[in-house]
């Protein structure tokens, strides 16, 4: 009988270790849990049980792209919409480009000149590149005997009394200046006034006998203009036309009163002014000082410069 339940109780413990075995593998009475790795949307989940810990990790967006949603790094989710190409503006040089992502898109618009001026070769209107060269001036290649200021040059006229006698003294511009005007060269907005201060002095034997009469005109030295009218208006203001950026532009020419008109210490000597009145930044009047011969008389000054410029003519370029 004792040999009976000495085996009754080595068969039940051994049915008991069985069932602890179970238990402990196949559930998870005792906490031996297998959890699962988190996920965007889970928390980790047991295996066995469904037990869960901790929380979702949530999704880990990369930034939206021009062509794509905003996608998850972890589970490839992908949340709201793509932002879509902003296009720059096309260019002389480069098409249409996306700021953000550099795609492009159409051609470059390509350059739009201008045609080209006296003062400026042909400009692209949309970005301002310029190309080739300025249109020649007429008088570019033209050898001229071009006063300077504070340098006397000989200067070569008829006499006061008789025209057929040749007189012969200097010509200077003494000063030059640019400003915006005074009371005796009015302003007006968008010119300037170029003014040159002229003295010619004589001193020969036939001056002092026949006295000297002196002629000037004005030109252009672009297109060598012959537009200036000799009559003035009641402001002493006599019109002419120049070639400026590719425009025929109005301006004026002022003679200011003389400063000397005399003989002083035996030389005949006249100062005076002389104004033009021209777009700000015009650089190509020129005074011409020739021969008062060719005028025949005083109601022919003011000759068109082709008439006059030759080599014995004296030029100064108000520039």
């Amino acid at each position: 009988m004792k040999r009976i339940l000495l085996w009754t109780g080595v068969g039940v413990g051994a049915a008991a270790v069985a069932v602890m075995t179970v238990l402990i593998l196949a559930t998870c009475v005792f906490g031996n849990h297998t959890f699962t790795e988190a996920t965007c949307t889970e928390p980790e989940t047991c295996t066995r049980c469904g037990a869960t810990r901790g929380e979702p990790l949530g999704h880990a967006y990369d930034e939206a792209t021009c062509t794509e949603a905003a996608i998850c790094a972890r589970c490839g989710f992908s949340h709201g919409e793509p932002l879509g190409h902003v296009f720059l503006p096309a260019t002389c040089l480069e098409p249409e480009i996306c700021a953000r992502c550099g795609q492009e898109q159409g051609k470059p618009l390509g350059h739009d000149y201008s045609e080209p001026t006296y003062q400026s070769p042909a400009i692209c209107l949309r970005c301002g590149h310029e190309d080739g060269e300025p249109l020649p001036a007429a008088l570019k290649d033209v050898p001229l005997n071009e006063l300077s200021v504070g340098t006397p040059m000989p200067y070569t006229t008829a006499s006061y009394e008789d025209h057929a006698v040749d007189v012969t003294g200097t010509a200077e511009i003494v000063d030059y200046t640019v400003f915006e005007g005074d009371e005796t060269f009015p302003p007006r907005e968008g010119y300037e006034w170029h003014v040159a201060t002229v003295r010619l002095a004589f001193s020969g034997e036939d001056a002092q006998k026949y006295g000297m009469q002196s002629a000037l005109t004005f030109g252009d030295y672009y297109i060598l203009d012959d537009s200036i009218t000799a009559g003035e208006d009641e402001n002493g203001m006599r019109r002419f036309a120049a070639d400026w950026q590719g425009l025929r532009v109005q301006c004026w020419q002022k003679t200011g009163p003389n400063e000397e008109a005399d003989w002083y210490d035996h030389e005949l000597r006249f100062t005076w002014k002389e104004g033009v009145l021209v777009p700000t930044g015009y650089d190509g009047v020129l005074l011409i000082l020739y021969h008062y011969r060719l005028a025949e008389n005083a109601s022919r000054l003011y000759l068109p410069a082709s008439e006059v410029l030759d080599d014995s003519a004296l030029v100064f370029r108000m520039k």
